[in-house]
């Protein structure tokens, strides 16, 4: 079986989970004897021997090559990683209000009607979470015969994670741990250190900010805060990473939604309490392992970070993720729909 693997050219620039997801379900998808191309957009896709097209992100950068694909009848599978906060019913209304007025316009889409089209020219949907396929099958009037869960994995490596490097280097220990792309105002940071304004304990921020008048804000709320510890972002296959997981007592993700957030899996593997938003579908994932919290509620960020502060670190969370979220058990899965497709 020969799979052609196409992301959005943007994944170059961010060391994020999409990146994460294609990178670690093609090694292992290897493993299980399955080939896998990474395809250029310098490529022909027409001259190419591929079984299967499996394309990450339902975003506008791969429209045109996920039409392409349809127009020459190409099987596409795809990892949406789509979702959103409005209301399923709230994107459709606007979907149909669009697709009225489309003989009178210039012909130009909305973000969301690209992502319906997207979707509606795969084979085969699997989204990360069941809340995200909820929204696709509501949002896009899109048959559950065609939407097949498929969770995200998480590195074994983690398992062996050892606090002592980064006890050394930075001279912290049992603090909280936000680990992300500290600049998008999705990943909520601006609220998470409202918290720490009069929260006594130490925070540590591994991520970049950029220079939008968001970062700047989170930048003024951590420098007027002695407690904040800074890093830029790490290699995800930097050793630090890995001992800041393992160093730190409660590892939080208040984002708008995660879907469902790897690098909090990360550090539930390697020990870490988890505090993660209660939107887009973590709960999947962490069950009753996690505090969850509203992104929209400094009370309850807040609230969600003193209870895992309170709590022992336990094996609970680590043997769930390890008997169900490895990154082999994702790829056997994932080989499993690709064989339905080619039925």
């Amino acid at each position: 079986m020969k799979i052609g693997f196409i992301a959005p050219n943007s994944i170059a620039a961010v060391n994020g989970g999409l990146r994460t997801q294609a990178l670690f379900t093609a090694k292992h998808l290897k493993e299980l004897d399955v080939e896998v191309v990474f395809i250029s957009p310098w490529d022909d896709i027409s001259q190419l021997d591929i079984d299967i097209f499996h394309v990450f992100s339902a975003s506008m950068e791969n429209f045109g090559i996920v039409s392409r694909l349809r127009e020459q009848n190409k099987k596409i599978i795809l990892s949406p990683v789509l979702y959103s906060n409005r209301k399923a019913s709230n994107i459709r209304t606007l979907l149909k209000i669009e697709e009225k007025l489309a003989s009178v316009s210039l012909g130009i889409s909305s973000e969301f009607a690209q992502k319906k089209q997207i979707c509606g020219k795969a084979d085969l949907i699997l989204p990360n979470t069941h809340a995200e396929a909820e929204l696709i099958n509501k949002a896009f009037t899109i048959s559950n015969s065609k939407i097949q869960v498929v969770p995200n994995g998480v590195e074994k490596r983690f398992l062996d994670s050892d606090p002592t490097l980064f006890e050394k280097k930075m001279g912290l220990k049992d603090f909280v741990l936000f680990v992300g792309q500290a600049s998008a105002p999705r990943k909520n940071v601006i609220s998470l250190l409202e918290v720490f304004k009069d929260l006594n304990e130490k925070l540590v921020i591994i991520g970049d900010f950029s220079n939008s008048e968001y970062s700047r804000k989170c930048l003024s709320l951590a420098d007027r805060n002695p407690n904040v510890h800074l890093i830029n972002t790490l290699e995800h296959n930097s050793e630090l990473l890995s001992s800041a997981y393992a160093a730190c007592k409660v590892f939080v993700l208040p984002s708008q939604f995660e879907t469902p957030g790897i690098s909090a899996m990360e550090a539930g593997l390697a020990g870490s309490n988890i505090v993660i938003t209660e939107v887009g579908g973590s709960t999947d994932y962490f069950k009753d392992y996690a505090n969850y919290v509203s992104p929209y509620s400094i009370t309850s960020i807040k609230k969600g970070i003193q209870d895992a502060l309170k709590k022992e670190k336990s094996q609970h969370l680590k043997n769930h993720l390890v008997e169900n979220f490895t990154w082999d058990k994702i790829a056997e899965q994932t080989l499993s729909q690709y064989k339905k497709v080619l039925v």
